[in-house]
């Protein structure tokens, strides 16, 4: 999905689901936002903790998860997000770029713009200004 017109901000996020859930519906909900061009989903992994404190990276039973499984994080990315897993718990590891604004990029390089500085704020910093 990138174009040399923009390329999202790169980000992940680790969401910690029960281990017996089903994630079909979370995985819908990915692809209707991957449909929308909202995001590009680099990665998909999921990880699981055991009792005895090993991490293993899961396969998704659905094929349509497993096409996004492109193991960008290795085994110390999950290591270290299997610790932070509690007992019953396994997470869900989104990898993705946020394509929200492409179509704005577009339209700025239609006109003979162009893309001059992009970043990302803490959202503890915002909180900070908020709060003076």
């Amino acid at each position: 999905m990138t174009t040399s017109n923009y390329v999202g901000p790169l980000s992940f996020a680790v969401f910690a689901v029960p281990a017996d859930a089903e994630l079909v519906s979370v995985i819908a909900e990915l692809q209707s936002l991957q449909l929308s061009h909202a995001v590009e989903v680099l990665d998909l992994e999921l990880v699981e903790r055991s009792d005895d404190g090993t991490v293993r990276r899961l396969t998704f039973a659905d094929e349509t998860a497993a096409a996004a499984e492109t193991d960008l994080l290795d085994d110390d990315d999950l290591s270290e997000i299997g610790r932070e897993l509690r007992a019953g718990e396994r997470a869900l590891v989104v990898v993705y770029e946020d394509r929200s604004l492409a179509t704005v990029a577009d339209r700025i390089t239609a006109l003979g713009g162009r893309e001059a500085w992009a970043g990302g704020i803490d959202a503890a910093d915002l909180d900070e200004g908020v709060a003076s």
